[in-house]
């Protein structure tokens, strides 16, 4: 198995060489990235719970039940198929409120068969309930159990975004970064690259796709066109150490916030090591905007 490790269940430099030049055509701009997740809608199902929610109202992947959880100040509730595809990890909405899920093991395979690691889930808005939306090419092995770490929903394309690393061993990145439409339909947006979290951020070109590497603590971005269409190379982003990442840390998850690129750090190294809870080694680092220079400024260490 591909060395020791732990993986956030929401959700060292060994990369593959890959084309990290920048075009003149895509250089970034002073204009602030920003957020494309504003559209995301409250699952319907979920407002039967509004008036006992107090100030709680969050689905949760990353706590001791398996599967998916809707939290309240005084409910921890689980519709019946929510548990029907083991742990689960990354997670996103869309802007109908349908929750998009992807099975993550945690201590072992039985409640996480390889076989089931390259698919992911859909949550219906309407009713609550749980069942297989699509399944990306290539499959888990022993070695590395693990298959999509990173989702995201990017409004004005109306896809999710999947980082994985579905079929890597010890000396072949074989994961990527795959988009897929409403109806399951899949783009194959990088390949041969080991990705964890994934964001898309609005440029004025269009979109820049973040990416969280899963072999270093490393950010890079795909420069997009406004049909989300790659209009460019891979470019170097961020070295997350320069925020006191270590070595071993990854970004697990991002978010914009204002002028603020949040990146939510775990532990990872393909193994199945972990704690009865989802993230107890999670951290936070924060970048700020800085017009002036075109680029993300450590603004907060992790911590």
């Amino acid at each position: 198995m591909l060395a020791m490790g732990m993986l956030l269940a929401l959700g060292t430099l060994l990369l593959i060489v890959m084309l990290v030049t920048r075009s003149p055509a895509n250089q970034p701009t002073s204009t602030v990235p920003l957020a494309t997740d504003g559209c995301r809608g409250l699952p319907a199902f979920a407002t039967t719970f509004a008036a006992e929610a107090g100030s709680t109202l969050a689905l949760a992947t990353d706590r001791t039940e398996q599967g998916l959880v809707l939290l309240t100040d005084s409910t921890v509730y689980q519709h019946p198929t929510w548990d029907a595809a083991g742990y689960l990890g990354a997670m996103a909405y869309d802007h109908m409120g349908n929750v998009y899920v992807a099975p993550t093991p945690r201590i072992s395979l039985q409640d996480n068969p390889l076989a089931g690691v390259t698919t992911l889930w859909r949550v219906d808005s309407a009713t609550g309930i749980m069942s297989p939306f699509a399944t990306l090419a290539g499959e888990a092995g022993e070695r590395n159990p693990f298959g999509i770490l990173g989702l995201t929903y990017a409004c004005g394309l109306d896809r999710l975004f999947a980082g994985t690393v579905i079929g890597s061993t010890p000396g072949e990145e074989r994961g990527g970064i795959v988009a897929i439409d409403r109806g399951g339909q899949q783009t194959s947006l990088v390949t041969d690259l080991d990705v964890m979290g994934v964001l898309v951020v609005a440029t004025p070109d269009g979109y820049d796709l973040y990416a969280g590497l899963a072999r270093s603590p490393d950010l890079v971005a795909l420069p997009l066109d406004a049909s989300g269409t790659p209009s460019g190379p891979l470019r170097p982003l961020l070295d997350l150490t320069t925020a006191g990442a270590t070595a071993g840390e990854r970004a697990r998850k991002m978010r914009l916030v204002g002028d603020e690129l949040i990146v939510d750090l775990v532990p990872f190294n393909f193994s199945l090591q972990s704690s009865a809870t989802g993230n107890p080694q999670a951290r936070q680092a924060t970048w700020g905007w800085d017009a002036d220079l075109a680029t993300w400024v450590v603004r907060a260490s992790a911590r």
